[in-house]
C-alpha cells in the first residue's frame, strides 16, 4: 500500500459548496484504481457533508440548520474584536450538518458514491474565511 498526503484548497462562495469533482479530478489526476480517500477538515466551523443531489434538498437542509440551531438564542460563546461574536450557532450547524471527516472509497477509478450523492464543503462563516482547506490522505491499494 502506497499512501500520499494532498491539500485541497478552497475558495468558498456559498455556505454549501460541492466539492465531488474536485475529488473526481484527484483520483483522474493520481491514476488512482483502487483506494481510500480519508478526508479530514482542519477548521472548526466547517465539515463535509455526503448527501443525494435532488431539488430542493440543500434549500431544506439551509432551513432546517437555522431552524434547529437559531442565530442569537445561545450567547456564552464570544470571540470578542472579531466578526465572530456569539457564533455558538455556527459552530453546531456545522456539526447537525455534517463531520470534519470522510472516507470514500475508489473502486476501478471511481469514486464510490451513490448515483445521486454528492459530497459538500459546509461552512457558515464562509465569507470571513473563504480560503478553507480539506486534507486528503490517498491509501492506494493497486
Amino acid at each position: 500500500m502506497e499512501v500520499l498526503d494532498r491539500e485541497l484548497k478552497l475558495h468558498l462562495e456559498k455556505p454549501l459548496t460541492s466539492v465531488k469533482s474536485i475529488f473526481e479530478e484527484l483520483v483522474r489526476e493520481e491514476g488512482l484504481k483502487e483506494a481510500n480517500l480519508v478526508l479530514w477538515v482542519p477548521h472548526e466551523v466547517s465539515s463535509l457533508v455526503q448527501i443525494g443531489w435532488e431539488d430542493g434538498l440543500m434549500e431544506d437542509l439551509e432551513d432546517f440548520l437555522e431552524d434547529s440551531v437559531p442565530k442569537n438564542k445561545w450567547v456564552k460563546h464570544d470571540e470578542p474584536d472579531t466578526p465572530f461574536r456569539h457564533n455558538f450557532f455556527e459552530h453546531m450547524r456545522s456539526k447537525l450538518a455534517g463531520s470534519v471527516s470522510l472516507t470514500i472509497m475508489v473502486k476501478d477509478g471511481r469514486l464510490c458514491l451513490g448515483k445521486y450523492q454528492d459530497i459538500y464543503f459546509y461552512s457558515p462563516v464562509y465569507k470571513h474565511i473563504p480560503e478553507q482547506k480539506i486534507l486528503c490522505r490517498i491509501m492506494k491499494f493497486e
